[in-house]
């Protein structure tokens, strides 16, 4: 199976059996603790054991580290997570994410994260949240570091990329894969 990463991964069977005995093992303590660090790379653990488990104890967390943008990549899990619990409050989060960091300007941030994420959970559930930043080409268009030279970002390839996302956990995952359908 390809990777959401990108190729294929030889360590995939390790990553998956780690990240399988890290959800047997970690505590609501552990979690909690993990937000609270504000280290990018427990931020992206811990969102991505959430999602993975679809976990709602800790949205107001996840938001509170989502909104403000503050670490590097951690914006990707944090909207994965949400995409898997799949509430109101995650939509909710996520359009406050896009509605702060559209356009796109200079600020090149988990848009595409979050747009992926949205638009997964409009067809999960029928609903049109993403319309609104999916028609406006305007939204998108940014100018990296600066640069005179305007930039499109592309909000299909977030939504691909997300997609592939849910795939490989769904496959790798199957235990868990009902875990994000709740109703809004």
């Amino acid at each position: 199976m390809e990777i959401f990463l990108g190729g294929n991964c030889k360590n995939v069977d390790t990553f998956v059996e780690s990240t399988k005995l890290a959800l047997e093992k970690l505590t609501d303590r552990d979690f909690i603790q993990m937000y609270s660090s504000g280290n990018w790379r427990e931020l992206i653990t811990v969102s991505w054991l959430c999602g993975i488990r679809g976990i709602r104890d800790y949205i107001n967390l996840i938001e509170k580290s989502l909104i403000p943008s503050r670490t590097c990549y951690s914006g990707q899990f944090h909207c994965f997570a949400l995409a898997r619990i799949g509430n109101a409050k995650s939509v909710r989060i996520l359009r406050s994410y896009l509605d702060l960091y559209l356009p796109v300007g200079n600020n090149f941030y988990d848009q595409l994260w979050a747009i992926g994420a949205l638009q997964w959970l409009d067809t999960k559930h029928g609903t049109d949240h993403s319309k609104t930043y999916l028609e406006n080409s305007a939204l998108w268009k940014g100018n990296y570091r600066g640069s005179k030279e305007v930039t499109l970002l592309n909000p299909d390839l977030g939504i691909i990329h997300f997609k592939k996302v849910i795939k490989f956990v769904d496959f790798y995952f199957p235990d868990y894969a009902n875990n994000y359908r709740s109703i809004l």
